[in-house]
């Protein structure tokens, strides 16, 4: 993983999950607690490239068992690359392919993280060349508020 996106790998703000399972079922007139389920997607970033982290983890009998562990990498030349570390397709496309549900809004969020930060750019270019062009008319002010004193002593 280290050699595809390069060292270090950083996680980000941006995440999404949804909790399912848990609370107290009957079955058979026996109560019985259900097992939660979390999954997970977050972006990680490399020095060479970003990536797309996917997790399921099931809670049973107080333990958590990692049921997928998988990573979408965005390649150039076609469909991004998922390199699977825990699980396999079968664990990503459980629950009706929630976890690939999940990538289109964490996507869009990461493609508007990029637009924000150019456009945080330009807005800072513009304030910059604001306050220089203030500071030049207040500089303009001051030197023909000198001008006027110096005339009228």
């Amino acid at each position: 993983m280290l050699e595809v996106m390069g060292a270090p790998l950083t996680g980000t703000d941006l995440r999404a999950y949804i909790m399912s399972g848990g609370g107290l079922t009957m079955n058979r007139f026996n109560p019985r607690l259900r097992s939660k389920r979390c999954f997970l997607i977050f972006p990680i970033v490399g020095s060479e490239r970003r990536g797309l982290v996917s997790v399921e983890v099931k809670k049973k009998k107080g333990k958590h068992d990692m049921k997928l562990l998988a990573v979408d990498i965005p390649v150039a030349s076609g469909p991004d690359q998922r390199l699977f570390l825990i699980g396999d397709e079968e664990e990503y496309r459980i629950g009706g392919g929630l976890i690939g549900e999940l990538r289109d809004p964490v996507f869009r969020a990461m493609a508007a993280t990029k637009e924000f930060e150019e456009l945080d750019t330009v807005e800072e270019d513009e304030d910059a060349e604001r306050e220089l062009q203030e500071a030049e008319r207040k500089h303009q002010e001051d030197l023909a508020r000198l001008e006027r004193e110096k005339a009228e002593s």
